[in-house]
């Protein structure tokens, strides 16, 4: 192996350790990250409003007038340490709303606190500074996709919160990715016909991107090793769901790696979402329907596709019908004053009504054995065959040459 290739590896695993987004009671850890499957087909939680509006009240009140309590007061000190993390969820709440303005207000309001308490609680101050600020970044970046014609100050300023971050810390993977695709909005990309094959996108991919084999190694080549993490979460937790240039990243990415039937299934989300009039930030774009062929470049060969279309289908049904039946017994529980956040045994009961297997993912399929039984005992046999011929052999040589041949405890 190459050092080149070793050092790209090492990168990949640094940044795949990382993580990039919002920060809240809701993150996910790597571990609880849905399979890719899932992430494409939406078989995620996707709340109703009614969730994250008793979030904000819950937590809005947990804060309320918090900032008059004095950092020399060691109980008061530690009650406002201790009320850091529900500025994120009232934050991300209200993201969630879409009161991005209430948000950033509430995300000012944390950093404040943290500026006072940075010399007396340093560790505290620096992590929680570090998330009050990237779900600044986040909130900003949100409102800039979700406003028509928006001005490029949310992206400015987003893009100076990050690049503060990665100046202190190179390997901080948060701003990193959340740079990777502020930094590519804010170029104002633009498709041409005549240009590359591979449609503009955020991770900077190109057809020359996807010479050579495809695998995990080709991700750390291109300089994105670790962007799959990235890009399931931003998927599933930032609203990427519903975002073509996001989905259609993860397909070109999930490609290169070699996972084709997952590329193909992104690709399907991604032209469903411009079916359902979803478009591309790019400016230049062809219509919808050459739109949706210009995205599938790299798909064009994969021989499975109208197989894996009518997976796809099935999948999305079923991911469907399992967020509907969430929702339905959480709304339910709602309505009679209860919510997941105060209620460790809230969704005890909840099971799918579905004839539909309940497994994340792919339907299963049984699993190879590493090795045919058959060829395992014959190996095991041949071996056991060999040893005794050699046993033999030495005793035969042992005798003829007039010496005692050697105990088996001697070989």
């Amino acid at each position: 192996m190459s050092t080149r290739l070793l050092i790209y590896l090492v990168l990949g695993l640094v940044a795949g350790s990382l993580h990039a987004g919002l920060w809240d009671s809701d993150r996910p850890t790597p571990e609880g990250l849905p399979s890719h499957y899932d992430v494409i087909a939406g078989r995620f939680d996707r709340f109703p409003p009614g969730f994250y509006e008793l979030r904000e009240q819950r937590s809005s009140a947990q804060i309320a007038g918090i900032e008059d309590l004095k950092v020399a007061d060691t109980n008061q000190l530690d009650r406002l340490c201790a009320s850091l993390p529900v500025f994120d969820d009232a934050g991300v709440a209200l993201l969630r709303l879409g009161r991005h303005g209430d948000a950033i207000i509430l995300m000012d309001r944390k950093l404040h606190i943290v500026s006072r308490v940075h010399d007396i609680r340093t560790a505290t101050a620096r992590s929680q500074g570090d998330r009050g600020e990237a779900n600044k970044a986040a909130i900003l970046l949100n409102r800039w996709l979700n406003t028509p014609n928006p001005t490029d100050t949310d992206l400015k300023v987003a893009h100076d919160i990050l690049q503060a971050q990665l100046d202190a810390d190179a390997f901080n993977s948060d701003a990193r990715w959340s740079l990777l695709e502020i930094n590519w909005r804010s170029s104002k990309p633009a498709w041409q016909p005549t240009g590359d094959p591979v449609f503009p996108n955020l991770l900077g991919l190109t057809e020359a991107s996807f010479r050579g084999e495809h695998n995990d190694s080709a991700l750390a080549r291109a300089g994105i090793g670790g962007c799959l993490a990235f890009l399931a979460r931003r998927i599933v937790y930032e609203d990427g769901w519903e975002n073509v240039d996001v989905m259609y990243a993860y397909s070109l990415a999930l490609a290169l790696s070699g996972r084709d039937e997952e590329a193909l299934f992104a690709w399907f989300r991604a032209c469903e979402l411009i079916d359902g009039g979803a478009t591309t930030g790019v400016a230049n774009a062809p219509a919808p329907k050459a739109l949706k062929r210009v995205l599938g470049v790299h798909v064009n060969d994969l021989e499975q596709k109208t197989s894996a279309e009518k997976l796809y289908i099935e999948m999305r049904e079923r991911a469907d019908a399992w967020s509907a039946s969430r929702n339905k017994f959480l709304e339910v529980g709602l309505a009679k004053g209860r919510h997941p956040d105060t209620d460790p045994k809230f969704w005890a009961a909840w099971s799918l009504n579905d004839p539909a297997p309940q497994q994340p993912g792919r339907p299963e399929e049984p699993d190879e054995p590493f090795m045919h039984p058959a060829i395992l005992i014959g190996g095991f046999g041949g071996f056991a065959l060999v040893l005794l011929t050699m046993v033999i052999g030495i005793v035969m040589v042992g005798r003829r040459g007039g010496g005692s041949a050697p105990s088996v405890d001697e070989l």
